[in-house]
């Protein structure tokens, strides 16, 4: 055992804690914690995880980590930039989310679109208000100063006589108009029900370097994953079940339906290089932290 290992699992058992307890307080696998006790790093995911372990063992049991690290330099793994070897990558989803991350450029031709009927729709108007200023029947030349028609007495009886019977045509569709449209109606009950259903994904709660996201307003839970460069990733459900521990590097896409869990963990050793989608809704970080724990609560609806 080396002495850093010691140091380590003499603060651990002042504090009282055991191992399964200091493995639910730091969300690190206990076969890990009793690698770093017996100085045996090379056990660890990867030398890049090695300081990052013991920072967290090191606040867990009261412990100042800048000075862990200056003590015991000549103890700790120095990460190297090499390559990371990758085993067979596991997918358990059902299906695949695939995230829209930009919608403006779908919108655009969409939007020309409407603008050009709205245009058209303008200008057939304009049109038939012309026709209409001529619909009682004299002509253009007339309105531009011709020589006036004589009108008879007959000519205006006639043409009272038609608008009274245009008002009692359009009394009658009035009336029409008034009796409720039920299809409307249930248009809109269906547009009220499906805002119910709306997903909703907050933030809720921080502590340390953990942070508690909900989501609420969907049966659904899937997860899905995409990384920009090296990062480290372990996922737990509510029981502290391993549903997924890989070493992952840029390009690599990962997914899995948890659906009916009502807690995931992700216990992320670079955030900055991977993103989270939640039924393909992306998670947007409260933090910026290098590293840091994920916990997302469902509360099915």
């Amino acid at each position: 055992m080396s002495e850093l290992g010691t140091r380590l699992k003499t603060a651990r058992e002042e504090k009282g804690y055991s191992l399964d307890e200091l493995q639910k307080l730091t969300k690190i696998q206990k076969r890990y914690l009793t690698a770093i006790e017996e100085g045996d790093f090379s056990r660890l995911p990867g030398e890049f995880y090695g300081r990052a372990f013991v920072k967290s063992y090191s606040e867990a049991v009261g412990l100042n980590p800048d000075m862990i690290f200056e003590e015991h330099r000549d103890e700790l793994p120095q990460p190297k930039r090499e390559p990371v070897e990758l085993p067979p990558r596991v997918n358990r989803s059902k299906t695949k989310a695939v995230a829209n991350k930009s919608k403006a450029g779908s919108l655009l031709p969409t939007l020309v679109a409407v603008l050009f009927i709205i245009a058209i729709g303008l200008a057939i108007w304009l049109f038939r208000q012309g026709d209409t200023d001529n619909s009682a029947g004299v002509p253009r030349e007339d309105q531009q100063g011709s020589p006036q028609i004589e009108i008879t007495d007959n000519d205006v009886n006639n043409e009272n006589n038609g608008n009274n019977e245009a008002d009692l045509d359009n009394t009658d569709g009035e009336d029409n108009n008034d009796e409720p449209n039920e299809g409307n109606e249930e248009e809109a009950n269906e547009q009220e029900a499906n805002e119910e259903d709306e997903q909703s994904l907050t933030f809720q709660e921080s502590s340390g370097n953990t942070y508690t996201y909900s989501l609420s307003g969907t049966d659904d839970f899937e997860i899905s994953m995409e990384f920009s460069g090296d990062s480290w990733l372990m996922i737990t459900d509510s029981d502290g079940e391993e549903l997924h521990q890989q070493s992952h590097t840029d390009g690599d896409e990962f997914s899995v339906d948890v659906t009916g869990e009502s807690e995931i963990t992700f216990n992320m050793g670079n955030s900055r290089t991977a993103e989270i989608y939640v039924n393909g809704e992306l998670l947007e970080y409260e933090s910026n932290d290098h590293r840091q724990y994920v916990i997302i609560q469902h509360e099915e609806s």
